[in-house]
């Protein structure tokens, strides 16, 4: 597990320390939870969009947690005008301590009780989704505009085609149609993979919305086509509750 050396820019939020410390939502149904999800930030960290995603899924009856990957640094959130230093911030990453953060994510919510682990993951979190279901331990996982197909975005995780061949829990995918980080080819590539014998798998592709498209503040953001993306998410973490 990864060291803490000093707590997040957390914001007065409740915030819980494992590998990486977490933001945690409450699912707001009483009784116990229909399970726990983890929501991977993309590139600009545990931003206001990461928190509501806590919250829409507390709502839905999920216990939510979001691990603050950038802890080492504070735990900072870059605003959508700081992209190149948050992409500096995010190549600093190294994929041991990110498999920690998860993997301690997954071991706090097993402790709390929850009978099944969804991850959900955006951008640079989509491929982290990616890599969760590709592992034993989670019970499905949704990669939102996911990066990496090729090569990840950290030295030491396996490219996206071929985590999704060796998938070892329902995975669903959803893109935008023109974003330039999935062209065509790079699709069909993602659908071939997607036959590999293994859980359900699906890719979703969004006409006329691009990488951003899910996240107010971005260039390219979409309301319906992020209204569309959060109709899929639950749709499919539905079927595995």
């Amino acid at each position: 597990m990864g060291h803490l050396s000093h707590g997040p820019a957390n914001r007065g939020r409740r915030v819980l320390q494992t590998a990486a410390p977490l933001f945690v939502r409450e699912p707001w149904a009483p009784g116990p939870p229909r399970g726990g999800v983890i929501v991977l930030h993309d590139v600009f960290g545990v931003t206001e969009y990461a928190e509501d995603a806590c919250r829409r899924l507390a709502r839905d009856g999920w216990l939510a947690v979001s691990p603050y990957l950038y802890y080492e640094h504070g735990g900072p959130a870059f605003d959508a005008g700081d992209l190149a230093v948050a992409r500096r911030e995010m190549a600093g990453l190294r994929a041991e301590d990110l498999t920690a953060d998860i993997e301690g994510a997954i071991s706090y919510l097993r402790e709390r009780g929850a009978p099944k682990i969804a991850v959900v993951g955006f951008s640079m979190g989509g491929h982290l989704a990616t890599w969760a279901a590709a592992q034993a331990g989670v019970a499905g996982a949704v990669a939102v505009s996911p990066s990496g197909l090729e090569r990840a975005p950290w030295d030491g995780l396996p490219p996206l085609e071929l985590l999704l061949a060796d998938r070892k829990a329902p995975w669903l995918g959803v893109a935008g149609e023109e974003d330039r980080r999935l062209p065509a080819d790079a699709a069909e590539r993602l659908r071939l993979a997607l036959t590999a014998p293994g859980p359900p798998a699906e890719l979703v592709e969004i006409p006329g919305a691009g990488h951003g498209f899910y996240r107010p503040g971005r260039t390219g953001f979409d309301p319906e086509a992020s209204a569309e993306s959060w109709r899929r998410i639950r749709d499919f973490l539905r079927t595995i509750s």
